[in-house]
């Protein structure tokens, strides 16, 4: 059951207040990744009918979770860009001095991605096609981490924590299975936690962790 009806680019843009160069960089987002999904597996077919709902707005929410100070955020398992792209452009006039870096290890995904950032353009993004357990090794930390529909939450703090700096963000949408994850997670780990209500399902969380350490 959701928690608002999201059926095409205009609901998005109301709902988020998307200024008119948003909406047009977001159209064509979607026009490229329409395309593309046509012969390139980005997302399940099944759900473009349902993308603006399932994708764009899913990942439109978390961006304002972000800090006002962030400089630096990366997102896990990018796939087609969400949230990673929805984020790039809202950011751009939103949050100018923000960079984000998309990290997939699907070579397919990771062009994809690359593509979209060249034709909308996008100059504040970057595109990678690397696992996030290598990344870490040759980057500094990041402000934020995000990651949607990547792993479990114990998991993916093991690709996440790495990356992040002492006092950076941990952003995660979670479907029904949130609490169950969390509390497998503990036993593994400590954390700060806030939630969040997801604006697009209404038995899904968004979780916001700080402070991540592994239990000795």
């Amino acid at each position: 059951m959701t928690t608002a009806s999201w059926t095409d680019l205009g609901h998005i843009q109301r709902a988020f207040q998307l200024s008119a160069e948003e909406a047009q960089k977001l159209a064509a987002f979607d026009e490229l990744l329409v395309e593309t999904a046509q012969h390139t597996n980005l997302i399940a077919r099944a759900s473009l009918g349902d993308r603006w709902e399932r994708h764009y707005a899913d990942s439109a929410q978390l961006f304002d979770l972000l800090p006002a100070t962030s400089q630096r955020l990366i997102d896990i398992g990018s796939g087609a860009g969400f949230p990673g792209i929805v984020l790039a452009i809202m950011a751009e006039q939103r949050l100018p001095q923000l960079r984000l870096q998309l990290v997939d290890s699907v070579g397919k995904k990771a062009r994809f991605l690359q593509t979209v950032i060249s034709e909308l353009p996008l100059g504040n993004c970057h595109s990678s096609s690397q696992r996030a357990e290598v990344f870490h090794v040759k980057h500094p930390p990041y402000d934020v981490v995000t990651a949607r529909a990547v792993t479990a939450l114990d998991k993916l703090l093991d690709l996440a924590v790495p990356l992040m700096s002492d006092d950076g963000l941990l952003i995660f949408p979670k479907g029904e299975r949130a609490q169950e994850e969390l509390t497998k997670a503990a036993a593994t780990w400590t954390f700060d936690l806030e939630t969040r209500p997801s604006l697009t399902h209404s038995g899904a969380q968004i979780l916001m962790i700080r402070k991540p350490e592994r239990r000795s």
